[in-house]
């Protein structure tokens, strides 16, 4: 149910509820009660009223103290451990700094908000500078439902924070001192961390390649000479970048990487040139090298699954979907930012095997399974994820193999990319509404009012 805030001139600190919710949330024979929105928590008198309307009215005092603004009126309410909850108040931390901030620049966090109606409440966007600890409020933009605008302003410091951006040390704690551990996706892993703490896993074991970190170099050396083919990749790369493809021809080495979309070869008579060029031309600490994984290809496109995987408005982990990436012809990477594209992934593995849908089928639900155990292992180690992206590969024996997993910035524009509209409205919904079961409210096993 929702409710508007209205004020009403009393001088003590006061909330009014309608009698038959105040009934409902048993709390009708108190006089006193702790109210909390956002960060913010205050002592007030419990009054009810006889209105039919779905009014909350708080002195004028107290509304002022919230700074709540005038245009939301879709609040809901609940009792929890005493405290009387008014919102949700949600938060997007974001980079920049506030007075970067322009409606036009801000405007794309508005798709993240297609589904308002069903989150209701405030939801605010701020950068690390507007965060005031002092007095739990935040200078940033608060979504305007009824113009579907940012309004900038001063406002209550949210209960729940989806971080859009890497953060400090120094800002986790400013957060943990505000809302304890009720903010997501702020742990940056690389790709070293990702493979040892999966790799303790015995059941995602065998889907990851052999990795070695790249400053041993007799373990490089060991790799190639036991797989042939390997990848050196940037421990903290994205998209692809900077990735090279190292491979012992004979007794030569050939080593391919993309330089403005195109494959560049250069071969060394040894190892010790291997060694000398990498040492010269890398930072080794910064690499790993991987056994090269002789994936599926498509018209000479390697392919790969990104798993799209978040949590739900239940704090439940799920896959709402699936999408096929496939590179440029020729590249040893299949991301679609060099030059790739997409493709729904159900047609993809019925291509794969041949119209055989029940093994398509059976492919699908073992990516899926093989994407969740994964998230509850990343969680088993402390991280508070909310959503991620997760690629899986494809051998020529169809064998899965687990390539990488980007919590930093997952892109969600790559259902765009596959023409899946439906995928891509759900999936930038979904942070918010697992933000919304985090703060107490909604979702089916803690029903509101």
């Amino acid at each position: 149910m929702k409710y508007i805030i209205k004020t009403i001139s009393i001088p003590n600190p006061t909330i009014s509820l309608p009698l038959a919710v105040l009934e409902k949330l048993e709390i009708s024979e108190r006089n006193s009660i702790i109210i909390s929105i956002g960060a913010i928590k205050e002592t007030v008198t419990l009054m009810h009223h006889d209105n039919r309307d779905q009014c909350i009215y708080l002195s004028n005092a107290i509304y002022k103290k919230f700074l709540l603004p005038e245009f939301i009126d879709a609040y809901e309410i609940k009792v929890e451990n005493e405290i009387l909850q008014i919102g949700p108040v949600i938060g997007m931390l974001i980079r920049g700094k506030i007075d970067e901030l322009t409606k036009q620049r801000i405007k794309i966090y508005k798709n993240y908000l297609i589904d308002y109606k069903h989150l209701n409440g405030l939801i605010l966007l701020f950068t690390t500078d507007g965060i005031d600890v002092k007095n739990k409020l935040i200078y940033g933009y608060a979504f305007n439902p009824k113009e579907h605008e940012w309004e900038e302003g001063i406002f209550p410091f949210p209960s729940v924070v989806f971080l859009r951006r890497p953060i400090k040390e120094s800002i986790r704690k400013k957060l943990f001192g505000l809302i304890g551990n009720k903010f997501f996706n702020s742990h940056v892993f690389n790709k070293w961390e990702m493979w040892e703490w999966l790799s303790d896993n015995e059941q995602i074991r065998k889907y990851l390649p052999e990795t070695v970190l790249c400053e041993n170099i007799e373990n490089v050396q060991r790799l190639i000479d036991a797989h042939k083919e390997t990848f050196i990749k940037p421990m903290a790369g994205m998209q692809g970048a900077g990735i090279f493809q190292l491979s012992k021809v004979g007794q030569e080495f050939n080593l391919c990487y993309r330089v403005k979309g195109k494959n560049i070869i250069t071969v060394f008579d040894t190892w010790e040139a291997v060694e000398y060029y990498l040492r010269s031309e890398i930072s080794l600490k910064n690499y790993i090298v991987q056994q090269r994984i002789p994936l599926l290809t498509k018209e000479n496109r390697v392919m790969d699954v990104r798993v799209i995987v978040g949590k739900n408005h239940n704090g439940d982990w799920i896959v709402p979907g699936m999408i096929t990436k496939f590179g440029d012809k020729d590249s040893i990477v299949s991301n679609i930012s060099s030059g790739g594209s997409a493709q729904k992934v159900w047609k993809s593995l019925c291509e794969t095997f041949q119209d055989d849908y029940k093994k398509a089928f059976k492919k699908y639900m073992e990516i899926e399974g093989l994407a969740l155990t994964c998230c509850k292992v990343l969680e088993g180690r402390g991280l508070h994820l909310g959503y991620i992206g997760i690629d899986i590969g494809m051998d020529e024996n169809h064998n899965l193999w687990l390539i990488e997993i980007n919590n930093r910035s997952p892109d969600m524009t790559i259902a765009l990319d596959a023409d899946d509209f439906q995928l891509y409205y759900k999936i930038k919904s979904a942070p918010l509404h697992y933000a919304k079961w985090l703060s107490s409210f909604g979702g089916e096993r803690r029903g509101g009012l």
